[in-house]
């Protein structure tokens, strides 16, 4: 009885050794944590607003705003060169620019003559009704105007057989146009470079270099409208016999030569060539296309093409209209 009471003893000490043992050795373990998964992380982050977004809630919205006039990398600029350019100087002691279209001078723009209260300083207080008179005053201003229509007509591929020039009755002037849009208006202050010293001669020279810089290769001989200018007053003389055939000019290339009755030839001096009238012979020379007439003196021989009946200088040329055709038909009255 009392082995049996302790083997009973013995196993209930081995019981409860093998027991302490166990949730010693299981309380010294650390517990493992579980850890969330990147996906996991990831759907927890971006149901969470950063500092930053909780204090400004638009500003994400705001961002993804493209501001009006900002350049974007898809989008296409021009980069094609302006065809009008502008050439600022000083002609005969005034202001001057000169509208270029490309790389050939079309038009040139006088500013008024240089007084004393022009080099006074502009007060601040200048009305804006001044200031726009200032700048219709200014060639360069009004360079840049005209450029600026051109350059825009090119850009929207006008078709320059379409740029005319007309008389505006409204205006009393040669006004330079599309059938859409004013180009420029002629006046004793907008001249062709090379002018003729006739407005309406200087408007059609200018839009026919405008119409054929732009891609027009058709010239225009006329000006719808163009008011037949007053006949000059000249002094009467008895009329010997009268001509008709077709008149030329000569100029530029001859100008300070010698002609066929050994004068010095100025080419702006009322004069003329024929090939068989005596040298000073005087005579009376009518444009048929317009009316216009001018006396000239016989100091040169020619032309001698067939058909034509006179060659005028420069200067007479200009008087009857004749430089921007280069011939027209014409009357010769034959004075004593």
């Amino acid at each position: 009885m009392r082995k049996k009471l302790v083997l009973t003893g013995l196993a209930a000490a081995l019981t409860v050794s093998i027991v302490s043992a166990l949730s010693t050795s299981e309380a010294n373990q650390t517990p493992e944590i579980e850890k969330p998964t990147p996906e996991a992380v990831s759907e927890q982050d971006s149901t969470k607003a950063s500092p930053t977004e909780a204090n400004n809630p638009e500003k994400t919205q705001e961002e993804d705003v493209v501001k009006v006039g900002d350049s974007q990398p898809n989008e296409q600029v021009s980069d094609e060169p302006a065809i009008a350019k502008i050439h600022a100087y000083e002609k005969a002691g005034r202001p001057a620019a000169t509208l270029y279209v490309r790389n050939i001078p079309v038009v040139t723009f006088l500013g008024t003559e240089k007084s004393s209260a022009q080099t006074e300083k502009v007060a601040t207080t200048k009305s804006e009704t001044s200031q726009s008179a200032a700048n219709q005053q200014d060639p360069v201003w009004r360079a840049t105007t005209v450029a600026a229509k051109i350059n825009q007509l090119d850009r929207d591929g006008i078709d320059a057989s379409k740029i005319q020039v007309i008389w505006d009755k409204d205006r009393q002037s040669y006004v330079i146009k599309t059938e859409a849009d004013h180009i420029l208006e002629m006046s004793k202050l907008t001249i062709l470079p090379k002018t003729t010293k006739d407005m309406g001669d200087d408007a059609l020279k200018i839009t026919n270099l405008l119409r054929r810089q732009m891609g027009s290769s058709v010239a225009l001989t006329e000006i719808p409208g163009r008011p037949k200018p007053p006949a000059p007053t000249i002094a009467t003389a008895p009329v010997r016999y009268q001509i008709s055939g077709e008149a030329s000019w000569y100029g530029p290339g001859f100008h300070g030569n010698y002609t066929a009755n050994g004068e010095v030839y100025n080419q702006y001096a009322l004069t003329a060539a024929h090939k068989t009238l005596p040298f000073g012979t005087r005579v009376r020379v009518t444009n048929l296309y317009n009316g216009r007439s001018v006396v000239v003196r016989i100091n040169d021989r020619g032309p001698f093409i067939p058909g034509r009946v006179i060659d005028l200088s420069q200067g007479a040329a200009q008087v009857i209209g004749v430089t921007s055709s280069g011939v027209a038909p014409v009357r010769m009255d034959i004075l004593q």
